[in-house]
């Protein structure tokens, strides 16, 4: 029963971001009305922050390979190219969202160093490390979150990078609501403890836990893989 439940909360994702892709890619561009602009800017401040803070984070990739996990629309990888990453593979489950970053990628002349794959990141054959590894707004929707962290840290020679949701009082309780009545999949949010403890088990050799700074926002991960 539980992989049964398991698999539907994946299918609920997967349908969200296939039906959504385009609004949520259009997040980041900000690139519609005026009012869409302020909302993305007012509510959802947290993905603009945690974006800063993953670069910043990476420090400098120049001449690095880079794995975006949960890649989405494309932004972070094509982001890592323009930074001078070699190479960055970016790896989702839908088929709507990989079309529009691979459109991302041929619009900013990255097409050479940006390969985008679709497939389920705990299934998906890997032959190869990353230098750095991402997953941005994806520990949002998992359930069972360890073994999601530990293959990051597997496929991964130097840091690892994640974003978790933070409680909200407000915000939360109406993200699940709006998630369960949109049919969205479920939604899990983590305090810095839940974090911490999630980084101990999965191995890292240090790690850092940076605040996103809006209210409710998060957290992000800087685990290191092996020496500093």
């Amino acid at each position: 029963m539980a992989t049964v439940v398991k698999n539907q909360e994946r299918e609920d994702v997967r349908h969200r971001f296939e039906w959504d892709a385009e609004n949520f890619g259009g997040i980041y561009k900000l690139e519609r009305s005026r009012l869409s602009r302020w909302f993305n800017l007012v509510f959802r401040k947290a993905i603009f922050e945690r974006f800063e803070i993953a670069f910043r984070r990476a420090g400098d990739v120049k001449g690095t390979s880079v794995l975006d996990i949960g890649c989405g629309s494309g932004v972070y990888a094509v982001e890592f190219a323009q930074h001078g990453a070699k190479r960055v593979l970016g790896v989702d489950f839908s088929t709507n969202m990989l079309r529009l970053a691979r459109e991302e990628a041929q619009n900013e002349r990255v097409t050479d160093i940006c390969e985008f794959r679709e497939g389920d990141f705990l299934t998906i054959p890997l032959e190869e490390k990353f230098d750095v590894t991402i997953a941005m707004g994806v520990f949002d929707y998992l359930s069972e979150p360890l073994p999601f962290l530990k293959k990051m840290g597997s496929v991964t020679t130097g840091r690892v990078i994640a974003s978790f949701p933070g409680h909200s009082v407000v915000r939360e309780n109406t993200r699940k609501l709006r998630y369960k009545l949109t049919r969205r999949g479920s939604v899990h949010f983590y305090s810095r403890e839940d974090v911490e403890e999630l980084a101990k088990r999965a191995g890292f050799a240090s790690f850092e836990i940076d605040r996103i700074p809006s209210s409710g926002g998060g957290y992000v991960l800087i685990g290191q893989v092996g020496g500093p």
